[in-house]
This record gives C-alpha cells, structure tokens and sequence, in this order.
C-alpha cells in the first residue's frame, strides 16, 4: 500500500526540492518559504547565461528592487537547472524569487511561491506581516487518504510542543489547521489513525520542526484508520 501511494506521489510531483528535481509536500505557505530560504527579494532580470555543466541550467542576474531575507546588495545571480521543476526567467520581467543556497549558488524553483512579481502581492502581503507577529504561529496539514475508499474527514491529529499537546480535527477535505506558539513541535503517531510515509520528502519533518512568529507550518501524515462510509 505505502509503495501504492509513493508511485501516486511522484507522478504528481509531490517531492521536495532536492538531486531528483521533485517537490515536497504538502504546498508550501510564503510566510513558511520565508523561513526556509536564504535569500527572499523582488527585482528585474536583466541577463542570462546558459550552461552545460552537470544536467544544465541557466544564471540570472536580477537587478534587485527589495530584499525581505538575506543580504542587501544591488544584484543578484540565481541559477535553475534545467529539470523538471525549472524556473525559466525572462529578461526584463520582475519577479518575487525564493532563492536557496546550494552548491555554491543561490537557487530557484518551482516547488514554492517564486512568480511573477504582478502575481505576488499575496504572498508579499503575507511576508510583510511577519515582523509585526504576535508570538505565534500557524500549524496545517494534509491528512492524505493511504487507499481509494478511505474517508479523512474527521481524523484526530495531535502535535506536540512546550510540554503539550495540540489536536485538531480535519474536515472533509483532510485538512486541519490551528494556532500555537512559536518553538519546536513534534507530530504525535501513536493513535494508529495516521502515519509517517517513509517515501516523501518533507517541506516540514513532522517528526520535528520549528514554527517561527508569523509563520505557516505545512505538514502530512496518511491515513489508515477511517474508512468510507
């Protein structure tokens, strides 16, 4: 079964960014993208190159108009290899670009929020609001049905987190929501309703991750208990 859905997973591209060009999962939120970047900023792209080396891709330099995380400098060099989650740039376009450093480089993808800047007002919106955050931040997830036939509403999540535990309930959809304070969180397996699949790769290691002030933290487990009725 875990095989079953791992197979569904990658022909939708559900994997994180990563050597294997695929996304994580679930979706990532701007203001969680925010926190996982190195680089966050808007500007105009005023050159390419493209290169060979390894499986190929292209470097962009981007006139930079603002920086909201990372160094503030007046341009930027960022590189898409050319996979299937390239992000191709165009001269002379603006954009909101998530950059990651890697190999020696800042990088950009399609796995997140990276767009055109004329599209990008909400998830500016969303990373302007950040530090003006109350000390809390917000946890969401996706409880993914493991077979066809399986019902994911109604499953009882727990997280834990500063010596606590959150529950949430998810609606028909799967999905559930709910605020904590900012620190370190656990999803909690024990209830036998939902699992870890080993075959994902995770934007947020539900095992444990960090929810900063202002941010959305994505997380997905399977479900294995509730059945269609």
């Amino acid at each position: 079964m875990k095989q079953l859905f791992c197979a569904i997973a990658i022909s939708f591209c559900l994997f994180p960014r990563c050597a294997f060009g695929f996304c994580g999962v679930p979706e990532i939120r701007a203001n969680g993208e925010y926190f996982q970047s190195d680089v966050v900023f808007t500007g105009t792209v005023i050159s390419s190159r493209y290169t060979d080396r390894d499986v190929g891709g292209w470097y962009y330099r981007v006139r930079v108009t603002r920086v909201f995380r990372g160094p503030t400098q007046a341009e930027f060099s960022v590189y898409t290899e050319d996979s299937e989650i390239r992000f191709p740039l165009e001269k002379n376009r603006s954009y909101l670009l998530f950059a990651y450093r890697r190999h020696g480089r800042l990088e950009i993808d399609t796995c997140g929020n990276s767009g055109l800047l004329s599209t990008a007002a909400e998830s500016i919106r969303s990373i302007e609001a950040i530090p003006q955050a109350l000390p809390f931040g917000v946890i969401e997830g996706w409880v993914a049905a493991e077979t066809d036939g399986i019902d994911v509403s109604g499953v009882r999540v727990t997280v834990r987190g500063h010596s606590r535990n959150y529950t949430a309930v998810t609606n028909k959809d799967g999905w559930f929501e709910f605020r904590a304070p900012a620190g370190a969180y656990k999803v909690d397996f024990s209830s036998g309703e939902y699992y870890l699949n080993g075959g994902d790769y995770f934007r947020y290691d539900p095992n444990h991750f960090v929810l900063h002030a202002g941010e959305t933290a994505s997380l997905q487990v399977v479900s294995v208990r509730h059945l269609a009725r």
